[in-house]
C-alpha cells in the first residue's frame, strides 16, 4: 500500500512539474505586447498601439519604416500561418504533414504559381517603391525570425525557421488569387446538374453564363472530363486536406 502511495506521490510530482515547464514555455512564446524592441536599420522611433482586440496600430514617420515594423508584429503574431500560405503555392505541404499532402502539392505545382514567381521577380525593378516596401517589410519579418521566439508549431512538426524572401510574397499572392476565384467550386457543381438533371434546372437558377464544355488547348484528357473522373475530383479532395481554409471571395 505504502509503495502505491509512492509511485502516486511520484506520478502526481512529475505531472505538476510537467504542467509548470509547459506553462512557463508557453508564456515564453506569448506576443510581447508591452515594452520596447531595437529594430536595427529604423530611421525614426515607431510606435505600436494594441487596442482592446489585439489589433496593432503603428505610427510611423516613413513608409519604410512603417512597413518594417509591420513585418516585425505580423510574424510574431502569424508566423505559422505565414508558414502555411508560403509553402501551398510551391507545393511544400507535404514536408511539414506527411504524403497525404503530397497530391494537394502536385496540384497547386500544377497551377505554375511558383513558376509564375520565379519570373516576375525576375522582370521586377528593385528601385521601384512598391519593392522596396516589400523588402522593408521582409526586413521585418526575418528580423522576428532571427531574434523572436520560436512558434510552438515549428516545436512540434520539427521543421525550422526559415527566412521569407519576395518570392514567398508572390507565392502567397498567387494562392490567395487562386481561391478567391469560385468558379473552382461553381463549375463542378453546375456541370453536374446539367449532366443529371438537364438544363432546365439550370434556368431555374437564373444561371444565364455559357456551360458547354472549353477545352483548355494544352490540356489533353485520356477519357471525356466529367466531375466523375479524376480531374475535377482530384482538385476537390486537393482542396479539402489544405492544412488551414482556403479564403474566400
Amino acid at each position: 500500500m505504502r509503495v502505491a502511495k509512492r509511485v502516486g506521490w511520484v506520478l502526481l510530482i512529475l505531472l505538476g512539474a510537467l504542467v509548470i515547464t509547459l506553462v512557463v514555455f508557453l508564456y515564453l512564446l506569448t506576443p510581447d505586447y508591452d515594452g520596447e524592441t531595437t529594430l536595427p536599420d529604423l530611421s525614426n522611433e515607431v510606435e505600436v498601439y494594441y487596442d482592446t482586440y489585439g489589433i496593432p496600430h503603428i505610427y510611423a514617420l516613413n513608409e519604410k519604416d512603417g512597413f518594417k515594423v509591420l513585418g516585425y508584429v505580423h510574424a510574431q503574431d502569424r508566423l505559422w500561418q505565414m508558414e502555411l500560405l508560403r509553402r501551398i503555392g510551391k507545393g511544400g505541404l507535404s514536408e511539414v504533414f506527411g504524403r497525404e499532402l503530397l497530391n494537394t502539392d502536385k496540384f497547386f505545382l500544377a497551377l505554375g504559381i511558383d513558376d509564375a514567381s520565379t519570373e516576375n521577380i525576375s522582370k521586377l525593378d528593385t528601385t521601384e517603391s512598391s519593392v522596396q516596401l516589400s523588402l522593408a517589410y521582409l526586413d521585418g519579418i526575418n528580423e522576428f525570425i532571427r531574434e523572436g521566439p520560436t512558434p510552438i508549431e515549428f516545436y512540434l512538426t520539427g521543421i525550422d525557421k526559415e527566412l521569407f524572401a519576395l518570392k514567398d510574397i508572390y507565392n502567397t499572392l498567387g494562392y490567395m488569387a487562386f481561391s478567391f476565384a469560385m468558379a473552382h467550386k461553381t463549375d463542378p457543381l453546375l456541370t453536374k446538374i446539367k449532366d443529371r438533371l438537364g438544363p432546365d434546372y439550370l434556368k431555374d437558377l437564373s444561371i444565364t453564363s455559357d456551360t458547354s464544355t472549353v477545352w483548355i488547348k494544352n490540356y489533353r484528357p485520356k477519357t471525356y472530363d466529367s466531375l466523375y473522373t479524376d480531374a475535377t475530383t482530384g482538385v476537390l479532395k486537393s482542396l479539402q486536406k489544405l492544412a488551414i481554409p482556403l479564403f474566400e471571395g
